[in-house]
């Protein structure tokens, strides 16, 4: 469905005299919550997710969508309130597309534990036949830094070593037919172990599951890897991954990267920043 076709069917909702009578019975609906069946027992911090949320001081993030951590009955959980949708996209989001809440919960669920924090649950609360707000509740992970860390910082300890286990880990997902659209320096976190670092992806709104061609796995590292330097370590290992000859990969990596770089320019210019 398009955006006008949206827009019309909206306009209809909106001054539909029976909708307008019976909205004041509508103005305030129980919160819609999808509960992972493994956790009944946090049943009751999804059902009062607001008040726990405004209750905890604990913000990891706060720009468009806000990040808490929440604790309940004596463990940690991250919590993110997604932006109330703009007029369009609460209707979309009510009856045409799932929310980001909801999108969020189910690829967390798809993708396993073992590469994103375990999804919880979501919730969604709905008035007006439209989307207000919406929650996302995974386990906290404890990370020690986000990659953003080790990419800016040139003297990171064992920053070679890091990156090159990040590339492994994004073998791994790509492997799986796992593409994160959204592989940003902010959305991938790690955590040092004795003998190994281990990493998980968050912000898992934005995927797609399908056989990656090779355009899709290193136009994945062009957000990560700004200067050639460290392009090269990242890819210099993921050609080894996947046995291809590291010059072809890293000339068809810096390629995507100006690419995107190009296209990143035109959108600010357009937006007038």
């Amino acid at each position: 469905m398009d955006v006008f076709t949206a827009s019309r069917i909206i306009n209809c909702l909106s001054s539909s005299p029976i909708i307008r009578r019976s909205s004041c019975f509508l103005a305030k609906k129980p919160m819609k919550t999808v509960l992972n069946p493994k956790y009944p027992e946090l049943k009751p911090l999804a059902e009062h997710i607001e008040r726990h949320f405004q209750g905890s001081s604990q913000i990891l993030h706060k720009k468009r969508n806000e990040i808490r951590v929440v604790t309940f009955a004596g463990k940690k959980y991250v919590v993110k309130a997604f932006r109330k949708p703009n007029l369009l996209n609460r209707f979309v989001y009510r009856y045409f597309r799932q929310s980001k809440a909801q999108r969020s919960y189910r690829y967390s669920l798809k993708i396993g534990e073992q590469y994103c924090p375990e999804a919880i649950a979501c919730i969604e609360e709905q008035k007006y036949f439209q989307l207000f707000k919406s929650y996302y509740i995974s386990r906290h992970f404890d990370a020690d830094f986000e990659i953003r860390a080790v990419l800016t910082d040139r003297q990171f300890k064992n920053r070679t070593l890091i990156l090159q286990k990040f590339a492994e880990f994004s073998y791994e997902l790509h492997e799986k037919g796992i593409l994160h659209r959204d592989y940003s320096p902010g959305n991938i976190l790690i955590k040092q172990h004795p003998e190994n670092y281990q990493f998980k992806i968050v912000d898992v709104n934005r995927m797609q599951f399908k056989t990656l061609s090779l355009t899709d796995r290193l136009g994945n590292f062009v957000r990560l890897a700004k200067d050639d330097e460290t392009m090269a370590i990242i890819i210099r290992q993921y050609a080894s991954c996947i046995n291809q000859p590291f010059d072809e990969m890293f000339a068809i990596a810096r390629q995507l990267r100006a690419r995107y770089v190009e296209k990143r320019a035109l959108k600010n210019k357009l937006r007038g920043r």
